[in-house]
């Protein structure tokens, strides 16, 4: 009995080993199936990414081609129901060629049928053909009917033709996934089948499983990281803040403990991340998110949103003024230059402030009201802003005034005031500031911290500064028509100095008033050349080839103010009102002054101080050797008949007070 019983026992034992075994075995065979099936999923995966991104380039290229061509079209109307006006013939033949890049990089690519992209390629070459003989005629006063007729029979099928190569495209696509999707649809059914068979065999090994659940868990939890983290700074991203903003509520609500919530928009990321690659722009947000954690306590919470936008949960700053007040050691922080690539790169920032439960109760509200204040703060040209109820209001008034100043342009709205500058030795005029202002017909005139940051939103902009240029040289060919040679500045936006095609409208401007390029000053602040250094060097140069004089604006409030006396030299530099305006209440302003001139003086510039209104401010200019001052004690901004005036009695100075 005992024998058999161990028979049995032995036999069981074999059973069971054998039964483990073929587990273990089913289980292997299942999982490597269910790898095969993952291999081929991914392989399928990445060649349809492959194809997806291969036909969303060609589909960009074709739609670049579309909306070049469109645009030389809508130039070309635009040209003809002007009148063939010099204005408008420059934007043509700007835009004319446009697509030609384009066009190439299909052909080197062997992207698209040759046939097809031959005919298309005919067909533009053909109506580039006809528009500069429409050009040609309108110069030689001759009637250009006919052209213009057979520009747009020319034009529509090479449209049609474009559209019609990019369907293709999108349908071949269309087709393609179809397929892929049947595939993987196949690939599930055997990855549900064999996942089945691998649970039922699971149970028989859990033991030997284990260790691979074990390793599941913790692949779990690292997706759940992944899911609530930044890869690249490795703090919190949206979902994150939810959680923690939603948690924050609670907490607020259950004890009666206010926070705070913070907002930031890094200003001029785009211009880093265009100008020194990607790569810098990254190295970029690493920093900021350094500086953010170290800057914070142990309760706050930082987290990445996206792009170059972050919030910050503060309990430890509970109340409005006290979370304001972080916010602007945020700031002071954040605004501390940055070295990428060898450059050092100054930045700023827009800080939305929202308090629980002073302005909002529950996190979606206060997410939205952090969101209006941190835009009020970047429509001011950064610094921190908290909510305030009239924000909401504002945003209306806002876009009204901003869908009426394109029509304002149009209607000649915009009128230029001039500021004179006098010589500091002499007292008597010796040049003057272009000031635009707009006369509103409702609002009567609005000053242009009213609506230049709506021109720079909507890119109007571009718009006010062709046309404070055009006033400002008629002006000056005025003056000079009286017997008046007097030199003029006019401020030029940071969106100026990234457009390779300024140089060319200022040139058609002098030409078109008849006025020397050395009587015309283009100011600039430093801001706008740190933006994008490269390609605003590349402008400036080309001005100043022309002959225009360059003058840096807001001198001394930038970080690398020598740098660009070193690579970018202008004529001038006009220190900042700011520390003219103290000189007679703090010595450090005096001495930031003199310092300046000094410099300028070394380096043969000229040196022009603003904000001067007192006597006492423009003598003590005169004592350190500025050379010319503008400011209230000398003029208020005035119309151009006002200076006239001033100018035919040009033996009077400003007298001492």
């Amino acid at each position: 009995m005992r024998d058999r019983n161990g028979r049995r026992w032995w036999s069981r034992l074999l059973e069971a080993r054998a039964t483990g075994r073929s587990a273990i075995a089913g289980t292997a065979l299942g999982i490597v199936t269910l790898a095969v099936s993952a291999v081929l999923a991914s392989t399928g995966t990445v060649d349809a990414t492959a194809e997806v991104r291969r036909v969303q380039t060609i589909t960009q290229k074709l739609n670049g081609i579309s909306v070049k061509i469109h645009a030389e079209d809508a130039a070309l109307r635009e040209y003809l129901a002007t009148g063939g006006t010099d204005y408008r013939g420059t934007q043509l033949k700007a835009t004319l060629g446009s697509a030609r890049a384009d066009l190439d990089w299909l052909q080197e690519s062997n992207a698209v049928d040759r046939a097809e992209l031959d005919s298309i390629r005919g067909g533009y070459e053909n109506y580039i053909r006809i528009v500069l003989d429409i050009m040609s005629g309108t110069e030689h006063g001759s009637d250009v009917t006919g052209y213009a007729d057979l520009a747009s029979l020319t034009f529509a099928p090479l449209r049609d033709n474009v559209l019609d190569l990019g369907d293709d495209h999108q349908q071949q696509l269309a087709d393609y996934l179809g397929e892929v999707n049947r595939e993987a649809d196949l690939l599930n059914a055997v990855a549900e089948t064999t996942i089945g068979v691998v649970l039922t065999l699971f149970a028989v090994c859990a033991t030997v499983l284990v260790g691979y659940q074990r390793r599941a868990e913790r692949q779990a939890a690292q997706r759940l990281h992944e899911a609530t983290h930044d890869p690249l700074t490795g703090l919190g991203n949206r979902a994150k803040l939810q959680d923690e903003l939603d948690s924050a509520v609670r907490h607020a609500r259950h004890t009666g403990e206010p926070f705070s919530l913070l907002l930031i928009d890094l200003d001029r990321f785009k211009e880093v991340n265009d100008t020194l690659g990607h790569h810098a722009g990254d190295e970029l947000l690493v920093e900021v998110a350094q500086r953010l954690s170290q800057g914070c306590r142990t309760d706050d919470v930082v987290v990445r949103l996206g792009g170059d936008e972050f919030a910050l949960i503060l309990p430890t700053a509970p109340d409005h003024p006290e979370a304001l007040e972080a916010g602007h050691r945020i700031l002071e922080e954040l605004r501390r230059p940055i070295e990428l690539s060898d450059l050092l790169v100054d930045i700023d920032a827009s800080i939305g402030v929202a308090s629980y439960p002073r302005d909002g109760d529950d996190a979606a509200l206060l997410l939205q009201h952090a969101d209006v204040a941190m835009y009020t703060a970047k429509r001011r040209h950064g610094g921190v802003s908290g909510y305030d109820p009239s924000m909401d209001h504002s945003d209306t008034d806002r876009l009204t005034l901003q869908s009426e100043l394109r029509r304002g342009i149009e209607r000649g709205e915009l009128v230029v005031l001039y500021q004179p500058k006098v010589d500091v030795t002499t007292r008597l005029p010796c040049g003057a500031e272009a000031l635009v202002r707009w006369q509103h017909p409702a609002r009567g005139l609005l000053s242009p911290d009213v609506f230049i940051p709506l021109a720079e939103d909507s890119g109007l902009i571009d718009l006010v500064t062709v046309e404070v240029l055009d006033q400002a040289l008629a002006q000056i060919r005025r003056w000079e028509d009286l017997g008046h040679e007097l030199p003029v500045s006019v401020n030029i936006p940071a969106r100026s100095l990234t457009d390779a095609t300024f140089p060319g409208v200022v040139d058609a401007a002098l030409v078109q008033h008849g006025v020397r390029p050395g009587l015309l000053t283009l100011e600039i602040t430093e801001s706008a050349m740190i933006a994008d250094l490269l390609r605003a060097g590349e402008t400036l140069n080309e001005l100043r080839k022309l002959g225009v004089k360059i003058s840096i604006d807001d001198f001394g409030t930038g970080y690398s103010s020598i740098a660009h006396l070193r690579d970018m030299p202008p004529h001038e530099l006009k220190i900042d009102r700011s520390f003219v305006m103290k000189m007679s209440e703090n010595s450090r302003d005096e001495s930031i002054v003199r310092a300046v001139v000094d410099l300028a003086k070394n380096l043969r510039l000229r040196v022009v101080a603003e904000g001067v209104e007192t006597e006492s401010a423009l003598r003590t200019l005169g004592d350190l050797g500025c050379h010319e001052a503008q400011g209230y004690h000398i003029s208020r901004p005035v119309p151009a008949a006002e200076l006239t005036d001033w100018l035919s009695k040009s033996d009077i100075a400003i007298s001492a007070a």
